[in-house]
């Protein structure tokens, strides 16, 4: 079952100049879908596109063209609520430093969304002890602060943070890069257990193709804003774009 479809999604950006404006484009006619439970990747080096995908479908930015559905409602048409919106789809960022309050428990940071979206929930603690133990985190840390946590744990606080909202599709926008090679294979097998309990999807964006393969069942390649190349066999001899067998062959390095 498809969750999330782009369709024909294009992203332009003014651009000022001595002699007028011209216009950038950052994503073109992008067309994609992700399924339910599914893990897609969203592979190419900085300033491909990745990033503003992600700003696309969460609806911070607005397309210049195309649709992005949700369920078969249109996010950028105003069919779906933003409550709607980020009850079903959440944003895992790489700083994950700016998305923990720094005067605010672990405790506080997760019952906050619960309290958002499940005005009526009164077993908040029950929830967040759940929480904790989904992303591998004991009940010692709820009373802890972002600075007392090391760069793995806050991300997997961050993840915690946004499963509490149950949502349908979790999107990962480069979220693991910064953390070193051990903790980097830590959460992506963490991942992989909480989608098998949880039957979540993931969108899993990142300039690392070693991480891709470990936890996505397909890549699509993008490459200054257009998608080249969608793949689920990993064989290079299988792969037809130039940029995709590059990065392939980057990776094994």
């Amino acid at each position: 079952m498809v969750l999330l479809e782009l369709k024909e999604v294009t992203k332009k950006y003014p651009v000022r100049l001595k002699k007028g404006r011209k216009s950038v484009i950052a994503v073109n006619q992008v067309n994609l879908t992700l399924c339910e439970a599914e893990s897609l990747a969203l592979v190419g080096e900085s300033g491909s596109g990745k990033s503003t995908i992600a700003k696309l479908i969460m609806n911070i930015e607005p397309v210049t063209s195309g649709q992005i559905l949700l369920d078969d409602k249109s996010i950028h048409r105003k069919e779906l609520k933003y409550l709607q919106l980020y009850k079903n789809i959440q944003l895992v960022l790489q700083d994950s430093a700016t998305s923990l309050h720094p005067k605010m428990t672990v405790q506080e940071i997760l019952t906050e969304p619960i309290r958002n979206f499940f005005p009526k929930e009164k077993n908040t603690n029950d929830k967040c002890f759940k929480l904790l133990d989904l992303v591998g985190l004991d009940d010692t840390f709820l009373t802890r602060y972002a600075h007392q946590l090391s760069g793995g744990q806050k991300q997997r606080v961050c993840i915690a943070k946004a499963l509490a909202v149950q949502p349908k599709i979790i999107i990962f926008d480069e979220s693991i890069a910064s953390l070193d090679s051990p903790s980097q294979v830590a959460i992506i097998e963490m991942l992989k257990e909480i989608q098998n309990k949880e039957q979540i999807a993931y969108l899993f964006i990142t300039h690392d193709l070693q991480s891709a393969k470990h936890l996505c069942n397909r890549v699509a390649v993008m490459q200054e804003g257009t998608i080249v190349e969608i793949f689920s066999d990993w064989h290079e001899e299988n792969l037809k774009h130039p940029y995709t067998k590059q990065l392939f062959r980057y990776s094994q390095e």
